[in-house]
């Protein structure tokens, strides 16, 4: 049997003992309290790691700022990229794959078509349909009401203009994210 010494009385124990059967001081934590402790830690880390809603106000404040004051690229959503990205492409997906890591992270200024709009807590999601020009799905950050509203009445095949970044590729969709109005 192997044995160590109790931290309290430091007389021989068994390693298997959960209390010194000398002084009584407790000799190893137990499973569940191990369990327990350790979730306790991880949610009170996440807790504190969480970015206040001041924070992230702050944070999309910049963020908006910076795709509105950046030069946009002299990039077409048609032409090339439609070609390439269209559903009945001749490209490959190796040759997508090396135009999408082209693409990532420039700032470009589209007009498009809305196929659809939907809206989450921070943003709007406008997709935008193919055709002559490269689907997208472009994650729109309102900067006063009446974006909001506008991007709120928007129909199916509705122009909409905007400013934003390329994030990357979905479904052959150029993502946009984060993006602006432009004009309305």
């Amino acid at each position: 049997m192997a044995m160590k010494k109790c931290k309290e009385c430091e007389k021989e124990v068994s390693t298997k003992a959960k209390k010194c059967p000398h002084c009584g001081a407790k000799l190893k934590m137990g499973k569940l309290l191990k369990l327990i402790t350790g979730v306790v830690v991880f949610l009170l880390a996440a807790i504190m790691l969480q970015p206040s809603e001041e924070n992230k106000a702050k944070t999309r404040q910049e963020m908006i700022e910076k795709i509105s004051n950046a030069q946009p690229t002299q990039i077409s959503p048609s032409g090339e990229i439609a070609r390439i990205f269209n559903i009945f492409s001749d490209f490959t997906d190796i040759q997508r794959d090396n135009k999408e890591k082209e693409l990532k992270g420039k700032i470009i200024e589209w007009q498009l078509k809305v196929y659809e709009v939907s809206k989450y807590e921070d943003y709007y999601k406008v997709q935008t349909s193919s055709g002559s020009a490269v689907g997208t799905f472009v994650n729109v950050y309102t900067r006063n009401e009446s974006e909001k509203a506008y991007l709120e009445n928007l129909k199916t095949g509705s122009a909409i203009k905007i400013k934003g970044e390329i994030s990357g590729v979905f479904m052959r969709n150029i993502e946009i994210d984060p993006a602006v109005l432009v004009s309305k």
